[in-house]
């Protein structure tokens, strides 16, 4: 498999699969999906880093893939390389991708390994918000998929992580 840049964190706590991460500010694309199964998004992303941009430039894919699991939207997004860290990545030729700056930030995260579909998504929600509960943590009620593998990679190599954006 090849080896994919990843947006880098610090680790602050770790408790078995859960951890408190400390991330800098990074850039993602961004579009709706209209549900976790679905490549629609993913493929608009596809093109946004294959050229579909306002400079025509070919951009690096990283990981992970991103998808935000509010209950009245979903989105997909792709993490932008860090070269973009400052700058900003070029603008999408497609009305359907935005651009989206994460500002320095504290995550809650659960790590697990296979395929991913809605039950499996809300048990690994339900555990994280159980440990949280435990903590001196609050959320800001947002909770993400983060996926770092092909679709076609065997599913006890994949890795997957639902993540919870933390309040200050």
């Amino acid at each position: 498999m090849p080896r994919y840049q990843t947006v880098s964190y610090e680790v602050l706590k770790k408790d078995g699969d859960f951890e408190i991460r400390s991330y800098e500010s990074f850039f993602t694309v961004i579009t709706n999906e209209s549900n976790i199964g679905e490549t629609m998004g993913f493929n608009k992303l596809f093109s946004y880093i294959s050229g579909n941009n306002a400079n025509k430039e070919k951009i690096s894919m990283t990981v992970p893939v991103i998808n935000d699991l509010s209950e009245n939207h979903m989105t997909t997004e792709f993490v932008m390389p860090r070269q973009f860290a400052e700058t900003g990545p070029p603008n999408p030729d497609d009305q359907g991708v935005t651009i989206r700056r994460y500002e320095k930030h504290l995550i809650a995260a659960i790590t697990f390994s296979g395929n991913v579909d809605s039950v499996k998504i809300l048990n690994y929600k339900n555990q994280l918000i159980e440990w949280l509960a435990k903590t001196q943590w609050k959320t800001s009620g947002d909770f993400l998929l983060a996926r770092y593998n092909s679709p076609f990679s065997l599913p006890f190599l994949r890795k997957n992580e639902i993540l919870a954006i933390l309040k200050d």
